[in-house]
């Protein structure tokens, strides 16, 4: 096949760069569980709900396409609870992509004591976290991508994982893990050079050593991104330009890819507006000139070998010690015990822990906009903040902003009683849950305030609390879409 070239991973705010005649980017990886919703109905149950007109859109775009996934990395032993295959499968029939690709990551722990449904079995991590780099876990790995490929009908490959945890002792090397997961499963790479020069920066393997163990023929596609210092450490926060040692390796490792596929730049939409649309476009256009240093070829992307429907590489005793490791992390990163006393006292597994308290807020305060508003306004920070520890030791992650904040809300309601003088926070707090339980559960609402809501949330909107409001009965009706 011919080369896709170079782009970015989509989001709806790079639209117009992506439509402009002559864009920079000549391919566009797509992540579709980023769309995704969950819902709940008495007829289905818990099930995800994509969104569809967003992919037809998506189909329509000129540019070549690339499935990577986010939802359900295949370094762990604790599958989705849900059925998401049969979404994927519609995306990669829609958008036809030349492979698809996951996180060699875990982001599920299995419940010490689950309840009778699926979802109660099953908690998500919030984060993708690191797996064991060890033999055990290059077998599940590998039986974990050869399912996906088989059940996607597309040449498979992982992406080279961020890891902030010290190198474990008796572990594989970085290189040497992602060498085996790939010739185990006989998979294709996906060669985040940002991620391995963030390991590098905090303490693991050296870029240069990975890449002298890597099976380079199999590197079919390259990510590039910007990050973050934060504290000791280098952040993987795709947060703007690409900082020049990254260039500069790649400059040094591209002409050494031959079966180089395409070459993708990252940035989160948050951060977009600060680095603007022509920034971007900078970006893009420092990565054409990158490009330019492969030696033009065709790229072959292996199939890959089918995946038996009963065996696979992975033995029983593998999948149970994955499965310790997984409950080990899990312990450290709750502060429980019995914790691996080395992941206990590992400062990359305090910053896990923080990194998933602050992905889990950053939900919150998407969909709760206006009653964290009244928290911090009514109680100030350090009340809120404690109110936020509270809720995070009592309640574990949800994978979708939504879900996190019914959960959240549902704790607040059982303690709102404590605050009495907040103004209006429960009209505020009735309003913004039944905003999430019209998109998630389908429910219809109808609220009562006892003033005009207009001025409450303009007030809130403006970063102060609503002043003293003559009262004005009024209904609202929140409807089900």
């Amino acid at each position: 096949m011919q080369a896709l070239g170079v782009g970015v991973v989509y989001w709806p705010i790079l639209d117009p760069l992506l439509r402009e005649p002559g864009s920079p980017a000549t391919v566009v990886e797509i992540e579709p569980q980023a769309f995704w919703e969950m819902s709940h109905d008495d007829r289905h149950g818990w099930r995800y709900r994509p969104n569809e007109a967003l992919l037809d859109e998506l189909a329509a775009l000129p540019q070549a396409k690339l499935i990577h996934g986010v939802g359900h990395p295949v370094g762990g032993t604790v599958t989705d609870p849900l059925d998401h295959l049969n979404l994927l499968q519609d995306a990669v029939t829609q958008l036809a992509p030349a492979w698809v690709s996951e996180h060699l990551s875990l982001n599920r722990f299995e419940r010490p004591q689950g309840g009778p449904e699926p979802l109660d079995q099953v908690e998500h991590a919030g984060f993708l976290l690191p797996p064991s780099q060890t033999p055990a876990t290059t077998r599940v790995a590998a039986d974990n991508l050869q399912r996906l490929r088989s059940a996607m009908d597309r040449p498979m490959a992982f992406e080279t994982g961020v890891n902030y945890l010290r190198p474990q002792a008796g572990e594989m090397s970085d290189g040497d893990f992602f060498a085996a997961v790939a010739e185990t499963s006989d998979c294709g790479i996906v060669l985040d050079l940002h991620n391995l020069w963030c390991n590098a920066c905090n303490g693991r393997q050296s870029v240069d050593e990975v890449m002298a163990r890597l099976p380079l023929e199999r590197v079919w596609e390259v990510h590039l991104a910007g990050g973050m210092r934060h504290g000791a450490y280098w952040l993987d926060a795709h947060n703007g330009r690409i900082p020049e040692p990254v260039i500069e390796l790649a400059a040094r490792w591209i002409p050494k890819l031959p079966a180089l596929g395409a070459l993708m730049f990252e940035i989160l939409p948050e951060h977009v507006p600060t680095l603007g649309l022509d920034e971007v476009a900078q970006e893009l256009n420092l990565l054409q000139t990158m490009w330019a240093l492969r030696a033009p070829r065709l790229v072959h992307v292996a199939q890959g070998r089918p995946a038996p429907p009963a065996t696979g590489h992975s033995r029983p005793e593998d999948r149970a010690a994955v499965r310790a490791w997984e409950c080990q992390l899990a312990a450290a990163l709750h502060g429980e015990a019995p914790a691996d006393a080395a992941l206990s006292q590992d400062p990359g597994c305090a910053l896990l822990a923080r990194l998933i308290q602050d992905f889990r807020r950053a939900n919150l305060t998407r969909a709760l906009r206006f009653t964290l508003t009244t928290l911090l306004l009514g109680l100030g920070e350090d009340d809120t903040e404690a109110l936020l520890q509270a809720y995070a030791r009592h309640s574990p992650p949800q994978p979708f902003a939504a879900l996190e904040a019914e959960q959240f809300a549902a704790f607040v309601w059982g303690h709102i009683g404590h605050w009495p003088h907040l103004p209006h926070l429960c009209e505020v707090l009735a309003f913004e849950h039944a905003l999430i339980r019209a998109s998630v559960h389908g429910h219809s609402t109808q609220l009562h305030w006892s003033v005009d809501p207009t001025q409450v949330l303009e007030a809130l909107e403006a970063g102060q609390l609503p002043p003293p409001l003559p009262i004005v009965h009024s209904v609202m009706h929140i409807q089900a879409a």
